[in-house]
């Protein structure tokens, strides 16, 4: 019985962390944030688990501020003890005596705690209501004999649910003259004999113990003379027996469902972890998205100017077509452009990505100065960004994608800390450092060589106390409304999960450096463009060969196959997936299938599968914006059924025509 009330108990505690943590997002502004805890908080009470039946915060003014129940309105809650008792500044739990609810309007014992704001002072009470006629009926279920009893209670005697009889009982209270409570005074737990009870004036043998978690009390009554009504016969000389194989039976008892009890709760411990999790998830994608949101004005920025080149250098070969000089330097410049503009998408598809980490070999260098032309316009003209890279860097094992949101955050960060003074100068500095066995290092890093990231700025720096709790995840120093608290806790944790480590290093008026350690890779990077790992050779295709290219974009389509006919391949065209499938009913035979990945209708994975079951084995070459709306194991299984190859766009005319070259001798290769 102890064990199913301490497990509820844990739950209300959960509950009550999850409220205080929504206070804190909405002391930020962070109203997503907010949403998705109440979205957590409502699916616990509408399934009733744990006994819950409502979950709500009462404003510091005495106001029903938010509640799990569907169309709640807002009421005044002020009288309730349950309020006052935190308003008058109790910080511990508190446990009310059953009540009508005037939101859920049904029985309920209200367990509260207090709520603060940012900076300490009270900001109002989360109140997790349970049912005490539940509760009862779970405590029926563990009455060992005839006319026994269990009963949970306040300290102060009020009962909050007993096995029996519970709706009479709820709402009494055990004066001092009750033995019970006398005995609950001086011990925490203990047993003795009552010669009348309470309820039915039978004598009973009572065993009790006060929680240490909670002001509460549980005890079992055994009624004395059905317990030794079997004995009657020997009753004078088994009296003292008796009585303690009784309190043998309780113990035995109770062990057993110590250990039911404790199947049941780590079970559902496990289930509200694992939604917690999910909780997190959420935040921390939203965080992501934040770091896209504040790169969106550079991103603007970027592509105005790639679409600027572009179209200027357009309109001028359209005036000079025939002049061959002017033609080919715009021409350079359309490409120039057209390269730049799907370097600054490729960050972005990385920023945006929600998946876990994927550790793979991935070069700083380059990542770093890639990563700089985003971060330039990001920052403003203000901020100076300064890459300082150690040529000889190996590369890390790491997700690329995941890094590089974390220095976008780190950078952010550093921007904001610099704004006051009216810009600074932000440093990425990247260099190689080997931690030996019994050598000193910040970190506590195993033995091994690894990357150390550091990025700094010359802002105001951080005090000893905001320093201790920057990574606390929710806390920030900007304005409300401006970040959700969860930058700095997510590139600890990514460092924890790369294998690597984190660091703070900060001082009032010298700025802030943020260091995280990765770990040196294995080998070198891999390739990224191909799903099958073919050597590429500048040698055309095979004369005469047929292929069967499908883009639901006409411009790529159109452009796509010109290029393969310039290589003296005869190409059919289709703008989805049926169109081609009717082409190769007609056709009969391709020898490489070219097709985007994002069709509507039919995908081509889709279209590969199709055209596969009537001619097994076809090469395919997947050409595709994002790699990430593949199915991994729909990839995988192509994969397996014949020669298949991905590149993303956008890819130059001549590397797709290598790549069908390239696939056709794979597919002819003994």
């Amino acid at each position: 019985m102890e064990q199913s009330l301490l497990r509820t108990l844990e739950a209300v505690e959960g509950l009550h962390d999850l409220a205080a943590s929504r206070q804190r997002l909405l002391d930020t502004g962070d109203q997503r944030g907010a949403e998705a805890i109440e979205g957590q908080l409502t699916t616990v009470a509408q399934r009733g688990r744990f006994g819950v039946v409502h979950v709500g915060v009462i404003g510091s003014d005495g106001w029903l501020s938010w509640s799990s129940e569907p169309g709640w309105e807002r009421i005044d809650l002020s009288d309730r003890e349950h309020f006052n008792v935190h308003r008058d500044r109790s910080h511990t739990l508190f446990v009310s005596a059953p009540l009508m609810g005037r939101t859920s309007e049904r029985w309920g014992v209200q367990l509260s705690r207090p709520l603060y704001d940012r900076s300490g002072s009270f900001a109002g009470v989360a109140v997790v209501s349970i049912d005490p006629l539940e509760l009862s009926h779970d405590l029926a279920g563990l009455d060992p004999s005839v006319g026994s009893s269990a009963i949970v209670l306040r300290r102060d005697g009020g009962i909050l649910a007993r096995s029996r009889s519970a709706h009479t009982a709820l709402g009494q209270t055990f004066g001092r003259e009750v033995p019970l409570m006398a005995a609950i005074g001086p011990t925490r737990a203990g047993r003795l004999r009552v010669l009348g009870s309470a309820f039915d004036g039978r004598p009973k043998l009572v065993g009790y113990r006060v929680l240490a978690s909670a002001p509460l009390a549980v005890a079992v009554a055994l009624d004395l003379e059905q317990e030794l009504k079997p004995t009657a016969f020997v009753r004078p000389a088994l009296w003292a027996a008796a009585t303690a194989i009784s309190l043998l039976a309780l113990t035995v008892a109770g062990l057993m469902l110590l250990w039911l009890e404790r199947r049941r709760t780590q079970a559902d411990l496990d289930l509200v972890r694992l939604e917690r999790e999910a909780a997190l998830d959420r935040l921390a994608h939203a965080q992501r998205m934040e770091a896209l949101g504040q790169l969106a004005g550079g991103v603007a920025h970027d592509f105005n100017n790639v679409l600027q080149a572009v179209l200027g250098a357009a309109k001028l070969i359209q005036r000079r077509s025939s002049d061959a000089c002017a033609v080919q330097r715009l021409t350079d410049t359309l490409v120039e452009a057209a390269e730049r503009g799907a370097s600054v998408t490729r960050r972005l598809l990385a920023f945006a990505r929600r998946s876990d980490l994927r550790a793979e070999a991935v070069r700083i260098g380059p990542l770093l100065a890639g990563l700089s032309e985003v971060l330039t316009h990001t920052l403003g003209a203000s901020i100076e960004v300064q890459i300082k890279a150690d040529p000889a860097l190996p590369p890390v094992l790491t997700d690329s994608g995941e890094l590089e949101t974390v220095l976008v955050n780190l950078a952010i960060n550093s921007r904001d800390a610099m704004a006051p003074s009216g810009g600074g100068t932000l440093t990425i500095l990247a260099v190689t450092e080997e931690v030996t066995a019994g050598g000193q290092s910040k970190a506590n890093l195993p033995p091994g060589t690894y990357v150390r990231l550091a990025v700094s700025d010359t802002g105001g720096g951080m005090d000893a106390t905001t320093q201790a709790r920057a990574v606390e995840p929710f806390f920030t120093t900007k304005p409300k409304g401006q970040g959700t608290g969860l930058g700095l806790a997510m590139a600890q944790g990514f460092a924890a999960q790369s294998g690597g480590a984190f660091m703070i290093e900060s001082e009032i008026g010298r700025g802030t450096v943020i260091t995280l350690w990765l770990p040196k890779a294995a080998g070198e990077a891999s390739p990224e463009n191909t799903v099958s790992q073919v050597s590429l050779h500048p040698e055309e295709g095979k004369p005469g060969g047929r292929l069967l290219v499908v883009d639901d974009e006409p411009q790529v389509l159109a452009t796509v196959a010109e290029a393969l006919r310039e290589r003296s391949y005869h190409v059919e065209e289709a703008q989805d997936g049926p169109s081609a499938l009717k082409q190769l009913a007609l056709t009969g035979s391709f020898d490489v299938l070219v097709t985007d990945l994002a069709m509507p209708g039919m995908s081509g994975l889709d279209l590969l599968r199709e055209a596969r079951s009537r001619l097994p084995g076809l090469p395919a070459l997947i050409v595709t914006g994002h790699a990430g709306d593949a199915c991994p194991e729909g990839l995988a299984a192509a994969v397996g059924d014949g020669p298949l190859m991905l590149l993303r766009k956008p890819v130059g005319p001549d590397e797709i025509a290598d790549h069908v070259a390239a696939i056709i001798r794979t597919g002819d290769a003994p």
